[in-house]
Formats: structure tokens, sequence, C-alpha cells
């Protein structure tokens, strides 16, 4: 595959503009032969990249418009460069790659759902968006750059949706992907597919799985409470499915919303854990 990366601030001119910290890099049309499109990529690299020979973790975050930028975020950015930044200057053994993939904009429902939801009519590419992470992407990044490609060491993550087809696509390629950092974990729309694919899979009992859900992810209250019966499910369902209980982190937090200003305080507790068990 013949492509390559540039700097940021050769695609994202208006320099002024942009909250971006530390080496990221962009591929501007990757391309996604499973869904027949491509997508702009964003590359993080830690701060000791360039100057050691070390083999990192890497993340792949659904949503990358909103991880590192507030210019190009839909609201908030997660500001995952900067806390990483920080982080490891803290700790270097906390440093990681990350690879954040843009959503689809009006695609972003159905790829980031593997059922179809006909009520409300969005869904049914998540398994080829699936399959585009695991066979096509994670390659093509383990080959480029100095990636520890085990699924130990690879986190598939996200928020909403984003954090729902992170899971199923964790269970789906157990051998690429071994941890997963869900945060408003939702499964409201598919009648209970997920936790029928989560009790139909053969999972690995070394996965290891971050999920939360705030207080007031709506404004609500019976869809608030069911939405953390929900992700209690969930866990119960991992669980009984043969992930050990210490594996599996469901974090309620109160006051949280479904919004960037909650899930960008998460992050670095959800990061440290993942990363240091």
């Amino acid at each position: 595959m013949k492509i390559n990366s540039v700097p940021w601030r050769e695609v994202l001119t208006d320099e002024a503009a942009h909250t971006i910290t530390g080496n990221v890099n962009l591929y501007e049309s990757f391309p996604i032969p499973q869904l027949r499109t491509e997508r702009r990529i964003w590359i993080y690299l830690p701060r000791s990249y360039n100057e050691s020979n070390r083999c990192y973790p890497v993340y792949y975050m659904q949503d990358g418009q909103n991880m590192f930028d507030q210019a190009t975020s839909w609201g908030r950015e997660w500001g995952v460069d900067e806390t990483l930044e920080q982080m490891a200057q803290e700790d270097p053994a906390l440093e990681a790659i990350v690879v954040a993939i843009d959503h689809g904009g009006a695609e972003r429902n159905h790829e980031y759902n593997f059922t179809t939801n006909e009520e409300y009519k969005f869904g049914g590419k998540g398994e080829a968006y699936a399959d585009f992470l695991a066979k096509t992407l994670k390659p093509y990044i383990d080959s480029r750059y100095r990636t520890l490609p085990e699924a130990e060491h690879t986190i598939i993550a996200g928020s909403s949706f984003g954090a729902y087809i992170s899971l199923y696509t964790a269970i789906r390629y157990p051998d690429q992907f071994g941890c997963v950092g869900g945060v408003s974990f939702v499964m409201w729309h598919d009648s209970g597919a997920i936790i029928q694919w989560i009790q139909e899979s053969d999972l690995s009992p070394a996965l290891r799985v971050y999920l939360s859900i705030g207080e007031l992810e709506t404004d609500n209250s019976d869809f608030n409470r069911a939405a953390r019966e929900h992700v209690e499910l969930t866990r119960q369902t991992l669980m009984t499915s043969g992930i050990p209980e210490q594996q599996i982190r469901f974090d309620y937090i109160p006051g949280g919303t479904h919004h960037e200003s909650t899930w960008s305080v998460l992050f670095p507790e959800m990061h440290r854990w993942l990363l240091q068990p």
C-alpha cells in the first residue's frame, strides 16, 4: 500500500486555529476497501519515538477528529495528545502510539453498528468496518511503525457507538485486539445483539475491558437508568462468558455526560488502567 503520512501542519494550514500538541501526522485519504471509501487517519507518536528504538503499545480510536484538535472536533476535543505528553513526563512507561480514525459523518451510525436498527434505519456496516481495522489498518500500522503488535498491547477504544463497535471488534478479532476502552458505552438500539454476540463468541480469557457510563448521559432519567443497567449487563455477560472479573472495569460517573468534556477527564485513568493493570 503506497500511501504516506504528512505532518499535520502541511494539511491543517491555519496553525493558530488548531490545538494539536506533539508529534501528530495525518493520512488524508487512507483507503477502506471493505467499505469502498477512504478516510482521514491521525497518527500520534510518543515523545521518545524519534529518540529511541522502543516499540510501543497502540490505540485504535474511533471518532478521530475529536481526539486531538478543537478545530476539527464536533464540539470539544478529548485532548489525548496533551494528556499523553503530560503522562509521558510523569512515567515513560505510559507512552503509546495512537491511531485515530475519523468517523464518516453521515455514515458513522452505519459503520459503528454490526446490526441494523430497522426503526431508525441505521447500522449494518460494522462488520466491514471491523474487518478494515483488523485486516487492513492494523497490519499496515504494524509494518510502518515501531509497535508492540501483540493483542495484549493493542487497545481499541471509543465513545458511545464508538465504544460499541470497539467491543464488537475486539471480540471478533481476539488475536489483534486485546484491550477495549469503551466510555459512554451504549446498546439501547440493538435488541440485545451485543449480548448475544458475547455469549456466542469464543472470548479470549486475556481480554481486558474498561467501560463507563455517566449519570447524566441524557436529560431522560429513565434512559439514564437503563443505560447504566445495560453496561452492568454487558459486564456480567463478559464475566459469565469467561473474562475474569479483575480484567473488567466499570466506572459509573456521577454527573458524567455524553460529551467530550466527560470523556477527556476519563481518558487518563482509562489509559493508566489498560496499560498498567
